[in-house]
């Protein structure tokens, strides 16, 4: 590591070892670890780990040279993070200790950064007192900046008719009582129909969900939305076009009628949608009819793994070979056992088949011989693991 002679020098050079995106990891973490109301939820931890990696992204401007103090604006990312807070009630002080807890955290890392790339101790001591300076400098402009942004939000949101939708969805999916008519009215949306639930979500920045949302459930739909990036969607069964999301990502339930229906078909949208997440295919549209079984599997993934790595033994493994014997395994047991059927799936040879057949009979031994519902299920929790990777 060469010696360098400026906290400057020292914290971009870090910056350039571990990456904006390693930054904001550090801060994400930080934030996890101190603030419950990023706990336990995904989707509020993506927004603040886009927000920490754009407002990083503006200070590491300002160590260039490019940005100057007096200029400095909190980037898109950050106003989103903020509006989300403000849209669930969540106290503006709990916004202020995310951003003191990223001060600290970057603080930390720089100071380290000082320590290992600085020799001489003269400069170290005054470096420290610049860094410092710098650092809550810019945190505090920051944080009255997006404070101020949060207050203009959260007073708005308190009087919209976007707030009374969302209260109302709210109640519906929490499944207390509720007046059918008054509900329908206020979400001008009728709740006595067969509903059909989605729910878009962005993995980029290209892709606008709340239009992607709107486009897909067409003009009688209720687009609601959920969280950073996150939209969901109710549009009366057989009308939603999942292909006018564009670059979104798109997870559907199947349909259901009244209150009920409004309320199964939001949560199984929202199943299939982790199941699309944990398996990397956000691409396509993703329908809970056609993951349900993958979804009850992978609930628990730490137990599905041991139960995947004790069904299968060496056939859990990774490697080129192996996947041929799971895959030839698994068309077996599709095709009911018949060897001759798998084989024309496969094109193969049916003796091919029989002799991948003996060679994972030799792995897994008589556990082969098992229940043939439970080898499905862990091949299938095989291939969530090997996606998931």
């Amino acid at each position: 590591m060469n010696a360098v002679n400026s906290w400057q020098d020292a914290v971009l050079a870090g910056g350039q070892d571990v990456g904006i995106d390693g930054l904001a990891e550090i801060v994400v973490n930080a934030m996890v670890d101190e603030l419950p109301v990023l706990q336990d939820d995904p989707d509020l931890v993506e927004g603040a780990r886009s927000s920490s990696a754009a407002n990083i992204a503006v200070v590491v401007e300002m160590a260039e040279g490019t940005v100057s103090l007096g200029d400095l604006e909190p980037p898109p990312q950050a106003s989103a993070f903020a509006r989300e807070l403000a849209r669930r009630n969540v106290p503006v002080a709990d916004l202020g200790h995310a951003y003191r807890v990223a001060q600290r955290s970057l603080w930390r890392w720089a100071l380290d950064e000082v320590h290992s790339r600085v020799d001489d101790p003269l400069i170290v001591a005054k470096a420290v007192e610049e860094l410092a300076d710098a650092v809550f400098a810019t945190g505090d402009v920051f944080i009255t900046s997006v404070m101020q942004r949060y207050a203009l939000e959260r007073d708005r949101w308190l009087r919209s008719a976007e707030a009374v939708r969302a209260a109302t969805v709210q109640e519906l999916l929490h499944g207390g009582p509720v007046d059918v008519a008054a509900a329908s009215k206020r979400l001008r949306y009728e709740l006595r129909q067969e509903h059909e639930g989605y729910v878009v979500w962005a993995e980029g920045d290209s892709a606008l969900p709340e239009a992607a949302a709107a486009a897909v459930g067409g003009p009688r739909a209720l687009v609601v939305p959920m969280g950073v990036g996150v939209v969901a969607g109710w549009a009366p069964a057989g009308t939603i076009d999942p292909s006018a999301a564009g670059t979104a990502s798109v997870a559907l339930g199947s349909p259901g009628g009244g209150v009920a229906g409004f309320r199964t078909t939001h949560h199984e949208a929202m199943e299939a949608r982790r199941v699309a997440k944990l398996l990397h295919c956000s691409a396509t549209p993703t329908r809970y009819d056609e993951i349900a079984l993958l979804g009850l599997l992978t609930q628990d993934l730490a137990q599905a793994q041991m139960f995947a790595e004790r069904r299968l033994g060496p056939l859990i493994g990774d490697d080129d070979g192996t996947q041929r014997l799971a895959e030839t395994l698994q068309t077996v047991l599709e095709e009911r056992g018949s060897p001759r059927r798998a084989a024309k799936r496969l094109g193969v040879h049916e003796n091919t088949v029989a002799k991948r057949l003996r060679t994972i009979e030799s792995l897994i031994g008589e556990k082969a011989d098992g229940p043939p519902a439970e080898l499905l299920a862990a091949l299938l929790i095989r291939d969530a693991l090997r996606a998931r990777s």
